[in-house]
């Protein structure tokens, strides 16, 4: 699972990027330059969900990104100018995100992770970093190492999939399918031993491994990316899979059938992270047991 599973934690890269100042972590991003003309080529899982006459288009996404990710394919382009509202995991503005942080984000004595004295390695090139996250529990700790490495190589939060589509929504309707606050409730549930893992991982990951993660993703490798996702070699990294994929899968689920029931759109933009449009319980997978038809729009026509 590793740094990957962190990619995920659509709080990592928006509903805390507000608290970022406020601990001194705002890190700036080293863009590459490449050819707009690329992202135009990128395949990443896309499906259109049609129900009762109204439709949705379901897009995978990564949290991080880079200015040669966009503009995107034309059909992805096309269905997001044709919808009538964008729906993300969960609406940053809805949220009290420092009230949150002070709720679920701060570690306590029996759960400080002393990131200098654990990763001195690590710690030595940015000092800055590791003093700065000392306040945090570990799960919000490896949430912010990881944006941090991204940032290093080259990936900003604010050129993120969602981030990007939600800034150029131009006031159409946005709705979320969970929120802010159940993300933040549910990431901070997790044993103490999962957190210190995640933190293990963020910290130790190989570059390699994130770079491969958006690669798959640019290229729609559905297969690797639910392997890199659902990976499970203990209980530990059993208990993210069901938490972090499966139980949110199910739930986001049941509110796009909701928002497809209530049919006061007839087209819908719906953005959430890659891991949950892939693997044996993924979004498509239980849309399409639920009763909707859901096509692949890479092997067949959408618009």
């Amino acid at each position: 699972m590793g740094l990957t599973s962190l990619m995920d934690f659509k709080l990592t890269f928006a509903a805390t990027k507000r608290c970022y100042a406020y601990w001194g972590l705002l890190i700036s991003a080293v863009l590459c330059s490449a050819l707009v003309s690329a992202a135009e080529t990128d395949t990443p899982p896309f499906y259109k969900v049609t129900y009762q006459g109204k439709q949705a288009f379901l897009l995978g996404s990564i949290h991080v990104g880079k200015a040669d990710f966009y503009p995107m394919a034309p059909v992805i382009e096309q269905a997001f100018s044709q919808a009538g509202a964008l729906v993300i995991e969960a609406d940053v503005t809805k949220a009290n995100t420092q009230q949150l942080l002070g709720q679920y984000g701060l570690a306590t004595p029996s759960t400080s992770v002393d990131l200098a004295q654990a990763y001195p390695a690590f710690c030595k090139l940015n000092l800055t970093v590791c003093q700065g996250l000392s306040p945090l529990a570990p799960w919000l700790q490896a949430a912010q190492i990881a944006l941090v490495r991204f940032s290093q190589l080259g990936f900003s939060a604010e050129e993120g999939v969602d981030v990007t589509f939600v800034a150029k929504n131009q006031g159409r309707t946005l709705l979320e399918l969970e929120s802010v606050a159940y993300q933040f409730e549910l990431i901070s549930s997790f044993s103490q031993q999962t957190q210190l893992q995640m933190l293990d991982e963020a910290v130790e990951g190989s570059d390699e491994e994130m770079l491969e993660m958006v690669a798959a993703w640019r290229s729609g490798d559905k297969q690797r990316l639910a392997e890199i996702m659902e990976h499970q070699s203990d209980d530990v990294a059993k208990e993210l899979v069901e938490k972090l994929l499966w139980q949110r899968n199910q739930q986001m689920s049941q509110r796009t059938m909701a928002l497809l029931n209530e049919g006061k759109h007839q087209s819908l933009f719906i953005i959430v992270g890659a891991g949950h449009v892939v693997g044996s319980q993924s979004m498509p997978m239980i849309l399409n047991q639920a009763g909707a038809e859901v096509i692949d729009c890479w092997q067949a026509q959408c618009l």
